[in-house]
């Protein structure tokens, strides 16, 4: 029974010494594998076949494999720590600069001095969490922007930590990438998103908003919105990137967009894309709204 409650709470995966924790001697284990119970998925490490071979499974095998002076990195870690990350593939762990260890199959291996950024997580050691998600924005490429923006929104991390950690780590692989995207995301505060907004729609000739209009709403609670335009009930939410404020922020400001939309107005989001990839297009897309709205207005007179 002890041995049955272990795998279930481990995902089927044990260690030759915790499987000799739970009384099991070396030649019952050897039954085991040679008998098919077992399957050696990494030196010293086994997998019950009785349990699905899980994302957790294969996860626990590396980072099993990698005690006790190895850490989970990278996707695996930011999917252990519980980070906005759909899988933990590539699984892949980090191991002292002068270990002579070779992985296992299906995990990638990174000779590399942590320098104190490793932690214990729910029973397994993961690199530390700013570690783990500055890794992971450079591992995911093209959609690493998109995953570093969701843990600063949500508050995962701060830029602060992030920095820390960066400098603590020049020199890795992907430590140029992790800078640049660090630059972008200092750049992406949002009093420069905003100031890039006015300058945008100065150029553009459109007036009549009001930066900061201060409305209020049917229930007799105020809402600022960042830009707007009050007799067309139409307000410019710049979002910039939401973490230059408490994560809190960013889940109030959704439910203030809720509230303006539900008293009639139409909210219209401005990301920091729009402003330096298709800054044409949003006017383009604001002059049809704007147009629309006036004559609604119009309509109602």
């Amino acid at each position: 029974m002890k041995l049955q409650r272990f795998l279930a709470a481990h995902d089927g995966v044990i260690t030759r010494a915790q499987a000799r924790a739970c009384g099991l001697s070396d030649d019952q284990i050897a039954r085991k594998v040679a008998s098919g119970e077992w399957l050696r998925r990494a030196p010293g490490v086994y997998f019950a076949i009785a349990w699905r071979w899980t994302p957790a499974a294969k996860v626990r095998v590396a980072a099993e494999w990698a005690r006790p002076t190895g850490a989970l990195a990278g996707p695996a870690a930011a999917w252990w720590l519980g980070l906005e990350i759909d899988s933990p593939h590539p699984v892949g762990v980090v191991v002292p600069p002068h270990s002579s260890r070779r992985a296992p199959d299906g995990v990638a291996m990174i000779r590399r001095d942590l320098r104190g950024d490793r932690i214990e997580h729910r029973g397994l050691w993961v690199v530390a969490r700013a570690l783990a998600v500055l890794d992971t924005a450079v591992a995911l490429g093209g959609r690493g922007q998109e995953f570093l923006d969701r843990a600063l929104q949500q508050g995962r991390v701060t830029l602060e930590e992030l920095n820390t950690v960066q400098d603590r780590h020049v020199g890795r692989q992907g430590s140029g990438v992790a800078r640049r995207m660090l630059d972008e995301a200092a750049d992406r505060a949002a009093s420069t998103a905003e100031r890039r907004t006015l300058t945008l729609l100065r150029r553009g000739g459109i007036t009549g908003w009001t930066v900061n209009l201060e409305v209020t709403l049917p229930d007799g609670r105020d809402a600022v919105v960042d830009l707007g335009f009050l007799e067309l009930k139409l307000a410019l939410e710049v979002d910039g990137w939401a973490f230059h404020v408490d994560p809190s922020r960013f889940v109030d400001d959704r439910a203030r967009k809720r509230a303006l939309v539900a008293a009639g107005w139409v909210v219209i989001e401005v990301t920091w894309d729009d402003l330096v990839h298709r800054p044409e297009k949003l006017l383009d897309e604001l002059r049809r709204i704007i147009e629309v709205r006036r004559r609604a207005v119009r309509a109602e007179m």
